[in-house]
């Protein structure tokens, strides 16, 4: 600086900091040639200009022309490369890493940046798992996997493109937190203008995990968020442009990166967490090689949200997206549809939550596709394996014991569907479940004698004995049973459910109040009688002994029961006794030992009651309210959900607090306000759920075919208005007209009352409404 005397001192001092600066950015440049060279991050092709170097030349002087680039193996001073060749992360094996390192570097004991990835072009045919699917272009959906011990040995060739892929274009941007990249280049600066980033590690390793773009069209809605660079027109350099450099286009391809081990298919059993979309928002604003401005693009569809990260300064581009997509079908949507399909839950429900905290969700017509589709065949190929294998258990236990009994989906004699379940007494397991309609047996009134008759015929086809069937006093399934020749008991609880409604519409008549103080033993006798006795004839001798009993007369003429069982006893109170020829005794008489009740007692079942099938009739109700109405195959599969969930907690044992056995009080209403112990048991399992996600999953949907060709195969009866002739809708509308609309000359056209006033009506019928014809 002596040669510049004119200078002041502050000249001088500012001249020597750029000079320092100069040489220190010199020192720099040298030592990320020499990192570059002694990795071999990328191979150069070679080119007119620059023609192919020695093989004995040494990597750092090899002078390749620029951006021309055939391996995409990053080291530390290179974030991200876009190739339509496959990258393959480093590997964790200690052994396999050396073995790397040395074909990368040629020295093992060098530390390697995170974010080094080798491509394709590097490895053998044999080093693939799907090599020869991919080349006969059967794996058009993914790429080429490595095997495990894969170790890269191809060196990249200098005079054209290795086996297999194409060579593709790569920018290598010098980027800096808060400038613009340099854009002075020169021949031999390009190969080697790689600058390390100032980003840290853990920023870096976040963008090299599995980004695959969608090859298939999903429905979704876009939103386009473009922010303005903060330094573009503040720049005082100008741009140059260097003879024999293109630049690449902004639009690039996208790339496929998967790190070792990672697993193939989607990982449907990881944890779900509600991301609010303003921070997911924050991750892309800013662009994590240049920390510039970046344009990002929304894509969603239904719980499925995508973001599309551009930057227009160093071209960084990437895509995320919040779940995995099979074909069309993001994996969040179908698991959703399947966990409120498979738990028995309502998707109406589930959709108004969601909207209530603006959660997204798909459409219920969505949810239908994914039921018809994938859930519905699932839960039928899945009841018919577990029915298999518990029909296989039971050949070998001889004549079996039996439940059945009816449910309508909704109270009185209008039910559309009826399943009739057939259980297996001893271990309380559903052997099947018949679903029938109305309209198949002319009336709702023959769906359960249609409904056993199709779980016997498959009960026998399977090989399987019936020893008797414990049902209710149902008189088409008694003369059904008698025509099979199966023996029929009566469950006990039916008959004294049946007995105790008349005695209590008995006991409100004034002469015949003395039947309330006798109806809790009454009840009780029905229970004595059943499990107390061995044949028919002891239990009718039994039962009929209470007429004498509650006349105080113990003793019987009967030889089966000659004598009541209980000690003697001298009443001092006679008036709590039927007396002999008051109307109380003839309307009890008349009503406990009439002929039906007599041969109903006689066949009442001592071993097994048919309340086991009462409690699966209330697991029912939370898979299939009766107030939802479902179509036929959608409630023939929520049936065979309530009887998985059944069989899988039939058997729970009680549960303990402190070493004691549980229970809970409770004041049911059948006990008028009395209090009633009950047992606590363990709490339920829902394993037939997950064996469900994983059949969906695995076998289902990747290949639905053959679960729905065996869905298909089930008959479904034509629905119940199919019968009728349909009028045309805008007839029906134009005919539409309310019951209390008012005519438009006022309340009456002879100022009478607006009912008079009304045309077209009926005369009141029976209920006393009148009806309009419309």
């Amino acid at each position: 600086m002596s040669n510049s005397p004119n200078l002041s001192p502050s000249s001088h001092t500012l001249m020597n900091g750029l000079q320092r600066d100069l040489l220190k950015r010199r020192n720099q440049e040298d030592l990320r040639r020499s990192e570059v060279s002694s990795y071999d991050a990328f191979d150069v092709a070679g080119s007119a200009a620059h023609p192919p170097p020695s093989p004995r030349c040494p990597a750092s002087l090899r002078s390749p022309p620029p951006l021309r680039l055939h391996c995409a193996r990053l080291a530390h001073t290179v974030p991200r490369l876009y190739s339509k060749s496959k990258l393959f992360g480093m590997p964790t094996e200690e052994a396999r890493l050396s073995r790397w390192l040395e074909f990368i570097s040629g020295n093992t004991d060098k530390k390697v940046p995170k974010n080094v990835f080798v491509c394709e072009r590097h490895f053998t045919e044999d080093s693939f798992e799907n090599y020869g699917h991919f080349k006969a272009g059967l794996t058009t959906k993914q790429k080429l996997r490595l095997n495990k011990d894969a170790v890269p040995t191809i060196p990249a060739s200098r005079d054209g493109d290795p086996t297999p892929g194409t060579s593709q274009e790569a920018v290598i941007q010098e980027s800096a937190p808060s400038q613009p990249p340099s854009t002075e280049y020169t021949s031999r600066s390009v190969a080697t203008r790689t600058v390390s980033t100032q980003l840290s590690a853990g920023t870096l390793k976040s963008h090299t995990v599995r980004s695959k773009g969608v090859q298939t069209k999903i429905t979704t809605k876009d939103s386009c968020t473009e922010t303005d660079p903060s330094w573009l027109g503040l720049s005082s350099t100008p741009v140059k442009e260097t003879p024999g450099i293109s630049y690449r286009p902004r639009k690039r391809q996208r790339i496929e990166m998967e790190e070792i081990g990672q697993p193939a298919g989607p990982n449907y059993e990881g944890k779900k967490y509600i991301v609010f979309e303003s921070r997911l928002k924050e991750l892309f604003q800013t662009c994590p090689v240049c920390n510039c401005n970046s344009n990002v693009k929304k894509r969603e569809s239904g719980t499925f949200v995508a973001f599309t990260q551009s930057c227009p300064h160093c071209l960084y581009h990437r895509e995320w997206e919040s779940q995995p997509v099979v074909g069309s079908t993001p994996v969040g949507n179908l698991q959703l549809s399947a966990a409120v399909y498979f738990s028995g839950g309502s998707f109406i429900k589930m959709e108004k939550i969601c909207k209530a905290m603006s959660l997204q969700i798909h459409q219920y017509s969505t949810f239908r596709r994914h039921s018809r589709s994938f859930l519905e065949p699932a839960i039928y190929h899945k009841w018919k394996k577990d029915q298999g294998l518990i029909f296989e258990e039971l050949k070998g236990k001889g004549k079996l014991a039996l439940g059945g009994d009816m449910r309508a989906d909704s109270p009185g004699h209008s039910a559309k569907y009826g399943s009739y379940t057939l259980m297996e007494l001893q271990s309380e397991r559903i052997l099947d479940i018949q679903l029938v309609q109305s309209n198949e047996v002319g009336g709702s009134y023959h769906m359960e004698k249609e409904g056993l008759r199709r779980c016997l015929d498959l009960v026998q086809a399977s090989s399987l004995e019936v020893d008797y069937l414990v049902t209710d006093r149902h008189t088409q399934v008694k003369a059904y049973l008698r025509e099979r020749k199966i023996t029929q008991y009566y469950d006990v609880w039916h008959l004294e459910k049946g007995l105790s409604k008349k005695l209590e519409k008995l006991s409100k008549v004034k002469e015949c109040e003395l039947i309330k103080k006798w109806l809790p033993a009454i009840k009780n006798h029905i229970y004595w009688v059943a499990c107390s006795s061995t044949s028919g004839q002891e239990k009718t001798a039994k039962w009929k002994s209470l007429i004498n009993h509650i006349q105080n007369v113990h003793t019987h003429p009967d030889p089966e029961f000659p004598r009541c069982a209980h000690p003697d006893r001298v009443s001092r109170d006679p008036s709590k006794w039927f007396q002999p020829g008051t109307v109380a005794l003839y309307k009890v008489e008349k009503l406990l030992v009439n002929k039906r009740v007599l041969g109903d007692v006689e066949k009442l079942s001592s071993d097994y009651q048919t309340s086991s099938l009462e409690a699966f009739h209330s697991v029912v109700i939370r898979f299939a309210p009766k107030s939802v109405v479902y179509p036929f195959v959608g409630m023939l599969c929520r049936l065979y959900l309530a009887g998985m969930h059944f069989n899988e907690n039939a058997k729970r044992e009680q549960a303990t607090s402190r070493g004691q056995p549980s229970f809970k009080i409770s004041y049911p209403k059948y006990r008028k306000g009395k209090a009633s112990a009950k047992t606590v048991k363990s709490k339920p399992t829902f394993g037939y759920v997950s064996e469900l996600m994983h059949l969906v999953f695995t076998e289902v949907f990747p290949d639905p075919g053959r679960f729905f060709d065996q869905l298909n195969a089930v008959p479904v009866p034509e629905d119940l208005s199919a019968q009728f002739e349909k009028a045309p809708k805008e007839e029906v509308i134009a005919a539409h007209m309310s019951r209390f609309s008012r005519p438009a000359g006022g309340p009456g056209r002879d100022g009478g009352s607006p009912h008079t006033a009304r045309e077209g009506l009926d005369a009141p019928s029976v209920s006393g409404v009148q009806q309009a014809q419309e």
